[in-house]
């Protein structure tokens, strides 16, 4: 969304009230984000209106300063820097302004306008005249367009979830959305929020929470505060709804923010006689410093375990018979291979291992970083499998023979991908068997489907190694599997333990770190 950084080469000569460009040149650069700050606070902030001619030079100082604005994109620019939630005022005077000189406003620039309503909605109820003129504009551009693009769907939806009465106008446009794209986590969360702050509406909530996570969007914080703020009015469903709030974020392994966070421990002090939440922190080996508990332990169960083998060479290595990245002959022999040669209790990717400190180093340091890493494990009785490709034989050969003496070695062609293989021996291998690599494996963990994704990323946190560095005397830091859950759920004794992270993110991370901050929680029945 354009914001006042478009305005950063604009002059603003004579006096507060006149805004003009340079004629015969390009504008000059402002010298700090402090005057920035002051421009969007004198001439946007401050004020609820301008006249015809401030209006029509911002317009003309935009569209001559930069090659980017035209006159056919400029009223949504001009939009876009109005789109704080006090500056309703000033957007709907720009749509006046234009529809004074006989312009009428384009889908862009009625799309921004309905964006500010939204941010307004944030803030206050919006008046009954308000949501009239959203609905005017929402059923003037549905009556121009048959069918609407992504971007315009998702404008419709933020306006209409501002207004009390027709908001659910806005769940046909989500499925429109869906006939050219995946829809937005903007798009999802405002309809997901708005459903959760009716009292009628829980399970078409639900509903959309758990289709926006299958679609691999992550929910905004408002979603989550929606709900806890209802449940705040009403207390007799609290304990339910917190329940099923808690093992959806554990099924799909969701960290929340701070802000989550701390509405919260809010609750607790609101209906104490239904839950009771505080602050902690983990102590040596996951224990809970308020509850005294330790965290549940990572590993699945044999039964999950059995489930994840059978379906990872048909999911993962091969998917409707089609080898992704090699050749059926390969596959085969790779696993007669396995057949003889396994159990290993670590199967190490090769390559890696060897780029793990950068991949420019010379073939004789990278060969010699892998021995180094397979000496790791057979000081300490451990036997293993390396995977690598064809061209890593070429490599210094002392050190790729203390590979082949200290490991069993097996090579793909160097178009194959490494990971399926290294996951097929592990599992194949049994559930003690442990696998060394920086890869984070997201797209095999996706392609195992929403049911054993989860039981994927708690078996790849429990057996996963990888290095950390390599010291400047040759040794090697090792970053070892944390085995108790990272995640929301329950401890034996019926506490749930909630990590929380500073702010929320459309992309989290999946490596495996201890969250610095938890929520003890008990609900009470």
């Amino acid at each position: 969304m354009y914001n006042i950084r478009l305005l950063r080469h604009l002059r603003w000569p004579g006096g507060p009230h006149r805004l003009m460009a340079s004629q015969h040149k390009r504008p000059h650069l402002l010298g700090s984000s402090d005057q920035l700050e002051q421009l969007k606070s004198n001439y946007f902030e401050r004020r609820q209106e301008l006249s015809g001619d401030e209006w029509h030079s911002v317009r003309h100082s935009l569209i001559e300063g930069y090659r980017h604005i035209n006159g056919h994109n400029v009223d949504a620019v001009i939009l876009g820097v109005c789109s704080g939630p006090q500056q309703l005022p000033l957007a709907k005077n720009y749509v006046d302004y234009l529809k004074s000189t006989g312009a009428e406003p384009n889908a862009a620039t009625l799309g921004r306008l309905l964006r500010v309503y939204n941010a307004a909605y944030h803030t206050r109820p919006l008046s009954e005249e308000e949501q009239r003129d959203i609905l005017k504009i929402c059923e003037s551009l549905q009556a121009a367009h048959e069918t609407l693009d992504a971007t315009s769907c998702e404008q419709l939806i933020h306006g209409l979830v501002a207004t009390t009465d027709h908001w659910q106008r806005a769940l046909p446009l989500l499925e429109m959305m869906k006939v050219t794209s995946t829809p937005s986590v903007s798009a999802y969360s405002a309809l997901t929020e708005k459903a959760f702050g009716q009292s009628d509406q829980t399970e078409l909530a639900w509903r959309l929470l758990e289709e926006m996570v299958l679609a691999r969007k992550q929910p905004k914080c408002e979603v989550y505060l929606a709900l806890l703020n209802r449940l705040a009015q009403e207390p007799a469903t609290a304990s339910v709804q917190l329940e099923r709030l808690l093992q959806f974020l554990e099924r799909h392994n969701i960290l929340v923010s701070q802000k989550v966070a701390e509405r919260l421990l809010q609750l607790g002090e609101q209906l104490p006689q239904q839950l009771r939440v505080t602050a902690s922190r983990l102590g040596p080996l996951g224990k809970c410093l308020e509850c005294r508990q330790h965290l549940q332990p990572v590993a699945i169960s044999e039964e999950q375990f059995r489930q994840l083998s059978e379906c990872f060479l048909e999911k993962v290595l091969i998917r409707g018979d089609v080898f992704q990245k090699s050749t059926p002959e390969e596959v085969l022999r790779f696993k007669q291979y396995v057949e003889k040669t396994a159990p290993y209790d670590c199967v190490i990717d090769g390559l890696n291992v060897a780029y793990s400190t950068g991949a420019k180093k010379a073939p004789q340091q990278l060969a010699k970083l892998l021995a180094t890493v397979v000496r790791h494990f057979k000081e300490r009785n451990k036997r293993v499998l390396v995977l690598g490709r064809e061209h890593m034989r070429k490599w210094s050969k002392s050190a790729m023979h203390y590979v082949q003496n200290n490991a069993s070695l097996f090579l793909t062609n160097n178009l194959s991908h490494d990971d399926p293989f290294l996951l097929y021996a592990t599992l194949r291998s049994g559930q003690e068997t442990d696998f060394f690599s920086r890869d984070l494996m997201r797209t095999h963990a996706f392609l195992l489907g929403a049911e054993l994704k989860p039981i994927f990323r708690r078996w790849q946190q429990e057996h996963q190694f990888s290095l950390v560095t390599q010291t400047q005397t040759g040794r090697i830091i090792v970053k070892e599997p944390i085995r108790h859950r990272l995640c929301v759920h329950k401890a034996k004794a019926g506490s749930w333990h909630v990590p929380y992270c500073e702010a929320y993110t459309p992309n989290p991370t999946d490596s495996f770190e201890v969250p610095e901050h938890w929520l003890c929680l008990s609900l009470k029945t």
